[in-house]
């Protein structure tokens, strides 16, 4: 049962995308190399991420952990993102490394103070 709802939830990140490759649709910043724009960097955190963490990041939905309660570290954090854990997909090779570093950074904001 877990399998079938993991397999439903990737079907559904993939699909959220319409069509379009991520890392170009989308940006993380204004500009190239610019600082990140926190309302960007909320919208990828909604398309890739929402779905099980949910858009405060304490959902649970198909194993994902509560962000609220995370401790791990920054590296940490960049290291589940670009090579996923248990039912989460890696994206190494779907997020670029600017927006694998600004969701890392979001997700820090998500814990509770």
């Amino acid at each position: 049962m877990v399998l079938i709802l993991a397999l439903f939830s990737f079907s559904l990140l993939i699909f959220s995308c319409n069509g379009k490759k991520t890392k170009e649709a989308y940006p993380v910043s204004q500009t190239p190399g610019g600082p990140f724009d926190p309302v960007l960097v909320k919208k990828l955190f909604d398309v890739k991420c929402a779905l099980c963490h949910g858009y405060d990041g304490k959902q649970q939905y198909a194993g994902a952990k509560n962000l609220g309660e995370s401790t791990l570290s920054m590296d940490e954090v960049i290291h589940q993102i670009k090579n996923g854990k248990g039912a989460m997909p890696p994206q190494k090779d779907v997020l670029s490394d600017e927006q694998i570093q600004a969701l890392s950074e979001f997700v820090f904001t998500l814990r509770n103070k």
